[in-house]
C-alpha cells in the first residue's frame, strides 16, 4: 500500500452511505476519496488485527495455554458471588 500510483474504482452504494460520506467529507474539510480511503484503511487493518489475534490464539491451544471448560465456569461464578 506504499504506492504512490492510484487507481480509480466505482462501487455502488445506498444513496444514504453517499450522503453520510459527503456530509463527513465536508464536516472533516477532505474529499470524499479521502474519507472513503481512511474507511477502508481502517476496515482492513482492524481485519488483519483480527486475523492475527487469532493466529495467536490458535498458537496458544497448540503449546497447551488454555483454560478448561470446567475452569471457566468456576470463575464465572466466583464472579457472580463477588
Amino acid at each position: 500500500m506504499g504506492s504512490h500510483s492510484k487507481q480509480t474504482i466505482s462501487a455502488q452504494i445506498p444513496v444514504e452511505l453517499a450522503l453520510a460520506v459527503e456530509e463527513l467529507a465536508i464536516e472533516l474539510d477532505r474529499s470524499k476519496s479521502w474519507i472513503i480511503k481512511e474507511a477502508l484503511l481502517t476496515m482492513l487493518a482492524e481485519r488483519e488485527r483480527r486475523h492475527q489475534s487469532v493466529l495467536k490464539g490458535l498458537t496458544d491451544v497448540d503449546t497447551g495455554r488454555v483454560v478448561s471448560h470446567s475452569d471457566m465456569v468456576d470463575f464465572a461464578d466466583r464472579l457472580k458471588k463477588s
